[in-house]
């Protein structure tokens, strides 16, 4: 089950990479593949196997409970669940991690409202307020910024899946085995 999922999570980022790409070019993806969006509901797919693993993983409860664990940054917590990972791996779950923070603050300054149609025009709002109304192209440019948003977002959470679910022969058989 574990190399399933690190595959499914692969697949998953690789996807969110390629979406990525193509919006930064202002290419909206979501006008030819509406399904893109599945990529939003594959992160659960992946991540509720993690969290439930973790929750009653013995190893990992140990550890959590000593008083090192109670001492341990989150980012330290992270190296030890990583520990059999290769190291080019984590380095793109952490890349990753930041650069989706990094892109989550560009996205807000540059998205002054949601593309939207309504009666037929193309307008931008916010929060059901009119802030005006687009052409075509500019739609089309609001439209890949959001989709941009999300697929770093995307990029992070694969990234990171991909990171602990990685099949070694050294780890300690759980529940994802």
């Amino acid at each position: 089950m574990r190399k399933f999922l690190f595959y499914f999570a692969v697949t998953g980022w690789i996807l969110a990479l390629i979406v990525h790409f193509l919006s930064l070019v202002n290419l909206d993806v979501t006008e030819k593949v509406p399904f893109i969006w599945l990529l939003h509901l594959g992160i659960f797919v992946v991540w509720i196997p993690i969290v439930l693993d973790r929750k009653i993983n013995e190893d990992f409860k140990a550890l959590k409970n000593s008083n090192i664990g109670k001492r341990m940054s989150p980012f330290a917590l992270f190296k030890v669940i990583v520990r059999n990972t290769p190291t080019w791996l984590t380095i793109v779950a952490i890349v990753g991690f930041y650069y989706a923070i990094l892109n989550f603050v560009l996205f807000i300054f540059s998205q002054p409202g949601t593309p939207s149609i309504k009666g037929g025009q193309f307008v931008l709002e916010n929060h059901g307020q009119l802030i005006r109304t687009l052409t075509q192209k500019e739609y089309h440019h609001y439209k890949a910024n959001d989709i941009r948003g999300f697929s770093g977002h995307w990029i992070a959470f694969y990234g990171v899946a991909m990171a602990v679910l990685f099949p070694s022969e050294r780890q300690a058989q759980n529940l994802l085995d």
